[in-house]
């Protein structure tokens, strides 16, 4: 325990130097130091930082390159006995010491009960910061009672500003009078934002161990998925690439961690800092950023 909580202070000691607030928009924006980002992807975190939940996995919206796929997955909803279920698990092994959960998708006010998903997540995780992130589409829309549960549990509302007609006057009106947390995502409120492309290699002849250690989602974007904790979001979604182009991209038992077999959450730190098999499936090399946004024409080159 002592080592984990010193690794976290001389990582954030880092951040403090380089002047770091956010890996992942660092990267997007300008690559940084390649020895920092190596340290950054194999350090054993004290907790989570980021924890995303799909609340659903399809989207409204259909952004091309999607790397959570989207824009292709069929309609899936979470069920709110599974979110329950899996959140009292991680409470258990955390307690409670999860820096913050993003509540997302896929679009999550496509799910008919996404408010009652904010009581579940503030019951057991009281000191988290609890976000959800939405491409703002339906924001408008929500009644008073969503705004409600929004505000009686400390939610932050996120939105992307994407290149697409949102009345974001009235969505800051009701913020405020409802008293609510407005965070737009990614700086998106400055600048609309764009795509970026995670190409794919069918093969899987790529270097696992080189591509976890410069990828910046890795053991960043850690995704809870039907009991299972994941080191970035391409793994637990490919499945909906596979489906729609007829692929057979695997995962094998090394590529997650259960959280029910885990013994405790150092078991589970020190496998999210390590590379998995399912790495030799990104060309990293190879990604693009700063893609006008468009939708998506549903062409497997999109995600090749």
């Amino acid at each position: 325990m002592k080592i984990k909580k010193l690794l976290g202070k001389i990582r954030n000691k880092l951040f403090n130097i380089l002047g770091i607030d956010n890996l992942i928009e660092t990267y997007v924006n300008k690559r940084t130091s390649l020895l920092f980002q190596k340290f950054y992807s194999m350090s054993v975190r004290p907790n989570i930082n980021y924890l995303e939940i799909h609340l659903c996995e399809h989207c409204n919206l259909k952004c091309a390159h999607c790397a959570h796929f989207s824009s292709i997955a069929e309609e899936e909803y979470l069920s709110i006995e599974e979110f329950e279920s899996d959140l009292k698990r991680l409470k258990e092994l955390t307690f409670g010491e999860i820096n913050e959960i993003h509540l997302m998708g896929g679009e999550p006010l496509l799910h008919p009960q996404c408010k009652d998903f904010f009581q579940i997540a503030r019951k057991y995780f009281e000191n988290s910061k609890i976000i959800l992130i939405t491409n703002a589409i339906l924001l408008e829309q929500q009644d008073d009672a969503f705004y409600n549960e929004v505000a009686k549990h400390s939610i932050v509302i996120s939105p992307t500003k994407y290149p697409i007609k949102v009345n974001w006057e009235e969505i800051r009106k009701k913020c405020k009078h409802f008293g609510i947390k407005l965070e737009f995502y990614s700086n998106s409120e400055k600048e609309e934002k764009t795509l970026y492309k995670l190409p794919l290699d069918l093969e899987g002849a790529q270097n696992a161990q080189e591509n976890f250690l410069t990828c910046p989602f890795s053991n960043e974007c850690v995704q809870l998925h039907k009991g299972k904790l994941y080191t970035c979001c391409v793994i637990p979604y490919i499945r909906h690439f596979n489906k729609k182009f007829n692929q057979n991209i695997q995962i094998t038992p090394n590529d997650y961690i259960d959280i029910y077999k885990a013994r405790n959450m150092q078991e589970i730190m020190y496998f999210l800092a390590k590379p998995v098999p399912f790495c030799k499936y990104c060309y990293v090399k190879k990604r693009t950023v700063d893609i006008a946004h468009r939708i998506t024409e549903q062409k497997i080159e999109e995600w090749t």
